[in-house]
């Protein structure tokens, strides 16, 4: 029966699903742009060329999204949280579209009263993008960042930083969630943990409630759903999420952490 609640729980939150139809209407808005921007000529031309290579890269995304692949495609420096100059060049169309879309989306949940972090337990953060800009002083005992797309804001203000580059709405690998929550329990010890994606809703649910599982908070991660919900409403997992958190405690257990627990294999 309990369960079956937890289950219900995670249908009536909603899913994370979809993301990736977003970039399907961009590049499908390009396309339809740049075939009527007009006859070829010196002046039209760039900009045809412009709106043509846009659709192809969101095209491109598009589908790494539901393929679930490509998430260095971007550069992103493992050890420091920091996107390349390059990835801003190569990629424009994608950054400008995403950083624009992320950016107006917080402005208006905050307007809408979620906050961009939210503290689901004592010392248990989960955040989105910007929430280093609500934050700035604070200090860190871990960041867990979900986000291959974004730089890490927050870099300067945390004694451990883990990486786990995701796709907005795809789950990161059993292994990599057992990595984030073993880090996590071991750190939580020296202050807060921030376990953040994009908009703090699907990706750093799915750590988030393996870390807390790990710290011996709940006993498994259908329990800590509920009580995240419950400080955190907008916080939703979609089937891959669920599946990769099933698969995360059938491999790993659910016991809380010790130094003696063993590694995860990749």
């Amino acid at each position: 029966a309990d369960q079956k609640t937890a289950d219900q729980a995670c249908l009536e939150m909603g899913a994370v699903h979809g993301v990736h139809l977003k970039y399907v209407a961009a590049s499908a808005l390009c396309s339809v742009c740049a075939y009527h921007a007009g006859p070829d000529g010196e002046r039209i031309m760039p900009l045809r060329s412009l709106l043509v290579y846009s659709a192809a890269t969101h095209g491109l995304f598009a589908g790494l999204f539901v393929a679930r692949v490509g998430m260095g495609i971007l550069g992103k420096q493992r050890a420091a949280g920091v996107v390349p100059w390059w990835s801003y060049l190569v990629w424009a169309p994608f950054h400008s579209f995403t950083y624009l879309y992320t950016y107006f989306h917080t402005l208006h949940s905050e307007a809408h009263g979620t906050p961009v972090a939210t503290e689901v337990a004592p010392g248990w953060w989960i955040g989105g993008r910007y929430a280093h800009w609500r934050m700035p002083e604070r200090r860190w005992a871990a960041t867990i960042d979900l986000t291959c797309e974004f730089p890490e804001g927050s870099i300067r203000n945390t004694s451990n930083y883990l990486l786990t580059p995701c796709w907005d709405g795809v789950p990161p690998t059993p292994a990599q969630i057992e990595e984030a929550a073993r880090l996590a329990a071991r750190a939580c010890g020296g202050g807060d943990v921030m376990v953040h994606c994009a908009h703090g809703r699907g990706r750093s649910t799915t750590v988030m409630l393996a870390c807390l599982v790990r710290a011996g908070l709940f006993s498994d991660w259908r329990d800590a759903f509920e009580a995240v919900v419950e400080r955190r409403p907008v916080c939703r997992l979609n089937s891959k999420m669920r599946k990769a958190l099933d698969t995360w405690e059938a491999r790993y257990g659910t016991a809380p952490y010790s130094v003696s627990s063993p590694r995860p294999s990749f």
